[in-house]
């Protein structure tokens, strides 16, 4: 039993190791966003003739066109990535290994209930464990994934804009 559980611990900390991975990607989304936004307002005077100018323009209404995808896929990328620090599960109130369970109850009530524990309960409540935290590390890993492809195209209509700045 001693090695199923240490094998099950271990388990566990790969899983959190994914979600600290997954955090750590989702901040250079965020900068990337952040930079790129930064470039475009130091750069927005180049672009106000245009967008400004005579109303109904091919040239008018494609820029337009281009700046509106261009602000939706920063908004998405940003927002996806952003997601990625908010946890998904919540209290169940029976586990004595995850934290906001074992915050809800006295400390007397946990040093109780963990010290009746049996050995396949333990075994238990960390599986259970395990299974949620591969939740979480699963949604984020997906999360960032599609924050990456969000950036992809707001990197491609930057450079749109930034070329049609420079015209």
């Amino acid at each position: 039993m001693e090695e199923r559980l240490k094998s099950h611990y271990e388990s566990l900390g790969r899983v959190i190791r994914f979600i600290r991975l997954a955090d750590a990607k989702a901040a250079p989304v965020l900068a990337l966003q952040i930079a790129l936004v930064g470039t475009l307002v130091a750069r927005i005077e180049n672009l106000q003739p245009i967008a400004f100018g005579e109303n109904g323009t091919s040239e008018q209404v494609g820029l337009v066109a281009v700046a509106t995808l261009y602000i939706a896929s920063a908004l998405a990328a940003g927002s996806v990535a952003a997601w990625v620090y908010k946890p998904r599960h919540g209290r169940t109130g029976e586990s004595l290994i995850y934290f906001e369970d074992i915050a809800a109850i006295s400390l007397d009530t946990f040093k109780g209930r963990s010290k009746n524990l049996s050995d396949e309960e333990i075994e238990d409540q960390l599986l259970q464990q395990v299974h949620a935290v591969s939740q979480i590390a699963s949604t984020k890993m997906r999360k960032v994934d599609c924050a990456f492809v969000l950036s992809g195209l707001t990197v491609v209509l930057w450079l749109v804009l930034l070329g049609w700045g420079s015209i």
